[in-house]
């Protein structure tokens, strides 16, 4: 273990740019449920070519009008806080895939 760093779980949650939940983003909405529970960080990634159970390439080239490209959210925090968000995940994600890391994390914090 690095010096001052702690084991956490890195948690990568894979959906398309054209999931929804009603009217917004679904990746949005996973956000803000992430941060209400108190999930130490989470980052939205776009990506410009992947393929999912479908198999269906999504891709951003200049000839293709594709808009529903591959997003990835990846949300880092202790186990067990990352094991509570799996139920709620589970309801807001009708597909999709979810993995899990172990990592080492080091927070670095500026003046309070």
């Amino acid at each position: 273990m690095l010096p001052e760093s702690t084991t956490a779980t890195l948690m990568r949650i894979f959906v398309d740019e054209s999931d929804r939940r009603g009217a917004q983003p679904l990746y949005v909405t996973i956000v803000e449920m992430l941060r209400k529970q108190g999930i130490a960080g989470a980052t939205v990634f776009k990506g410009i070519e992947g393929y999912g159970s479908h198999r269906q390439i999504h891709a951003a080239r200049t000839f293709d009008l594709s808009t529903n490209l591959p997003i990835l959210i990846e949300a880092i925090d202790s186990e067990e806080k990352i094991e509570q968000a799996i139920p709620l995940l589970r309801e807001l994600i009708p597909e999709g895939l979810i993995t899990f890391e172990k990592v080492q994390m080091l927070q670095l914090r500026g003046p309070q």
